[in-house]
């Protein structure tokens, strides 16, 4: 397979916009907004920021994919609100992430051969509990995500105790890495999956199983599970 630019969790930083001048395959892997106060970076930054993400993309529709993150999801809504909710830039979030002109640009996955690319990623726990659910959105693992997210937005607003909720599994915008260390086998064995959501505060991905976490403030190259950290001039 071709190398794949992966863009890990943004929150208003700076750190993805090599990925202007990358000409292949690009994904971001969500948390566009809601940056972090004592980082510095404020919300008209990420604001900003997303505009040109979704310029990008708009000029790359068939290489650059937008995946929602769960800090995009409670602008679907104010039902979904969580941390660092944002009431002053709502409605022109919710403008991006629900509007004619731009809502298809956002999707909850993208698989490509046997890795899932999605922002925090699917437990066992999770998938099995929503099963029937997702057969009947379709075939395929990626058409059965993004069709439930159409059909049924409050099965992605299932977290669990490692984040502070009530459900016995976080959904795929809101699992913790700590419940993929409990779990005795993948709802899948032969899908690797690449998250974020999970931030890290080392400069290496954690990788165990089948999942790797990238949540670290930089990006990746990928190619064939091998991942390789991009450095300022390197693309």
């Amino acid at each position: 397979m071709n190398e794949i630019l992966i863009v890990p969790d943004i929150h208003g930083r700076y750190f993805w916009e090599p990925a202007l001048n990358y000409g292949g395959e690009v994904i971001f892997l969500g948390d566009y907004t809601d940056p972090y106060p004592e980082e510095g970076f404020t919300q008209e930054d990420a604001l900003q920021g997303l505009l040109r993400i979704v310029d990008f993309k708009q000029r790359n529709p068939d290489r650059v994919t937008l995946l929602i993150g769960n800090h995009e999801f409670h602008y679907y809504d104010y039902k979904f609100q969580a941390g660092r909710f944002s009431r002053d830039y709502y409605d022109r979030y919710n403008a991006i992430f629900t509007g004619e002109a731009t809502a298809g640009l956002f999707q909850i996955c993208k698989k490509i051969d046997k890795y899932l690319f999605i922002h925090a990623g699917v437990t066992k726990g999770w998938y099995e509990l929503h099963k029937n659910e997702l057969l009947q959105c379709g075939d395929d693992l990626e058409t059965q995500l993004n069709g439930l997210f159409l059909k049924n937005k409050n099965a992605f607003f299932e977290v669990s105790g490692e984040r502070g909720g009530w459900d016995d599994f976080g959904s795929p915008l809101w699992a913790h890495i700590f419940e993929y260390d409990d779990e005795k086998e993948p709802f899948d064995s032969n899908i690797i999956q690449y998250v974020g959501h999970t931030q890290l505060i080392v400069p290496e991905p954690r990788i165990k199983h089948n999942v790797r976490l990238l949540d670290n403030r930089q990006l990746y190259l990928m190619k064939d599970d091998k991942l390789k950290v991009v450095k300022n001039g390197d693309l």
